[in-house]
């Protein structure tokens, strides 16, 4: 009877135990899933209005500093400033609200990169009022360009076809 006696307190306890780590893990993973920007969401939504994400955008960036994006690196005016920022992360932080603006920078530089990405792709197709043309519209677009490009192209060649023929006396000089 002993030996049921001081099994049934230990694993009691080591189940309570487990339990209260379990929790606690799942307190502290649901801190740090932080809810993602707006515009971050509103980029995959073919019905946004492209006035109401930019200003997101420019909303959550405010104050902030921007990732560095591939053709800024060229940049010797900027890289001399770079390196300063460089040397300057050997000195301690000034405060909390400079390492939460860094921190913000390197989380979200992907989404950064593809909102600037969004933004040129979007661009020629944003109407006055914001809407952007659907991708069906877009698709059209593009034929048409791509049928007038090929027509230019055909007349150029005719052209020269025909200045060829014309002045055939010139060739040998």
């Amino acid at each position: 009877m002993k030996k049921q006696f001081v099994w049934t307190p230990l694993v009691l306890m080591v189940t309570l135990l487990l339990c209260g780590i379990t929790v606690s893990a799942q307190r502290q993973e649901s801190r740090q899933q932080v809810k993602e920007p707006d515009w971050v969401t509103m980029m995959d939504d073919p019905n946004v209005n492209f006035f109401v994400i930019e200003k997101s955008f420019n909303d959550f960036w405010k104050g902030k500093e921007l990732p560095v994006e591939e053709d800024e690196i060229l940049d010797v005016k900027r890289n001399t400033e770079r390196k300063r920022r460089f040397l300057g992360i050997f000195r301690r932080k000034e405060s909390e609200a400079e390492r939460v603006r860094e921190e913000d920078a390197h989380k979200y530089a992907f989404a950064y990169k593809k909102y600037q990405w969004w933004r040129r792709q979007v661009l020629p197709y944003v109407q006055p009022d914001g809407s952007i043309l659907s991708s069906e519209k877009q698709v059209q677009i593009w034929q048409q360009q791509k049928q007038l490009k090929s027509n230019i192209m055909e007349k150029q060649t005719k052209d020269k076809k025909e200045k060829k023929n014309d002045n055939p006396g010139q060739q040998r000089l």
